[in-house]
């Protein structure tokens, strides 16, 4: 039987939450249809999550201290395929590895975020060591490529995965919740300018915003997906994003929803969402009224959401790591 080993190395400290959850929840689904001996490397003292079918054993912390005691980490475990749930592998691996791209901000200056010039050394560094690289979308694959250049490992498409919800979908007339909007405050999320976007709503119309997610209002994943099942409806607005999990949750959730107009956004929610130019504040406020009233267009996302989110099940990430573990490890 071979052994799996799983770097979760995005787990770290605290709640998980974004690409941590999206990779317990594929870990879940894996776990249970594969014929192999599945172990996750955790960062030391951080929480242990119980899976069946799933051992956990302790991982070193920071860089330098991964890439000199991975490798030894690896041999001691017998793992004969290493899945790293970021870009970052150890560069003297004694097996196979595969390496995630999420996304690769420096090379996208809307994303208004700064990189060292050591990450992005080591980040190309690494995705040109790995034998296989994954990114959740088609930006986010090319952009590895890009990193790679000519000749290096393999880069595929393996979308995030999402769980159905228990709970029956409420009708658009019975979400009498506020409007969402998930995720942290990085400068990419585009909270300022929604915030500005609100205020030009006339306020006898003006819609109720939450923010959910760091730094201030973590909730847990039950009381997320209470809040995902009865909000008015789910905001994602972000300048930039390399795949859009509050996209595809609210998606699942029948919740109504309005989108920047980026490519991968438009991957996940195809001709659900409504769209909106991130960098527009009035249509970003147009498009606030118009997901908060216009009852056809709700109704509709309500019906059509869950149907999108369909295509990408935890059952479909689970088979798209079985196939490509298999193929790395023929």
């Amino acid at each position: 039987m071979n052994v799996i080993a799983f770097d979760g190395v995005c787990l770290g400290d605290g709640p998980t939450t974004g690409v941590g959850r999206a990779f317990l929840d594929g870990l879940h689904a894996y776990a249970g249809r594969a014929d192999a001996d599945c172990v996750l490397l955790v960062p030391a003292g951080a929480n242990r999550p119980t899976i069946s079918g799933l051992r956990c054993v302790d991982a070193p912390r920071g860089s330098v201290r991964r890439q000199r005691e991975l490798p030894r980490l690896l041999r001691d475990v017998g793992a004969d395929l290493l899945h790293s749930s970021v870009a970052a592998v150890p560069l003297r691996a004694p097996c196979p590895t595969i390496a995630t791209v999420h996304d690769l901000p420096w090379l996208h200056p809307e994303a208004a975020e700064r990189s060292s010039w050591w990450r992005r050394f080591a980040t190309r560094r690494s995705l040109r060591s790995a034998t296989r690289v994954i990114a959740p979308s088609s930006m986010s694959a090319e952009d590895a490529q890009r990193c790679i250049g000519h000749g290096g490992a393999k880069v595929e498409v393996v979308p995030h995965g999402v769980a159905s919800p228990t709970l029956p979908r409420l009708d658009e007339d019975r979400r009498d919740g506020p409007l969402l909007v998930l995720g942290d405050d990085r400068p990419r999320k585009n909270r300022a300018r929604l915030i500005a976007a609100l205020e030009e709503i006339p306020r006898d119309d003006r819609p109720t915003l939450r923010f959910v997610g760091p730094p201030d209002d973590y909730v847990t994943e039950h009381e997320k997906h209470d809040l995902l099942r009865t909000c008015r409806g789910v905001v994602h607005v972000s300048r930039f994003e390399g795949f859009g999990l509050p996209a595809l949750e609210a998606l699942a959730h029948g919740a109504p929803l309005l989108c920047a107009d980026l490519p991968p956004l438009r991957e996940v929610a195809g001709d659900v969402a409504a769209y909106v130019d991130p960098d527009d504040t009035r249509a970003i406020a147009e498009g606030l009224a118009k997901v908060h009233r216009d009852r056809a267009l709700r109704a509709r996302q309500v019906t059509d959401g869950p149907k999108r989110a369909a295509r990408f099940s935890l059952q479909r990430l689970a088979d798209s790591w079985l196939r490509i573990h298999r193929e790395v490890l023929t």
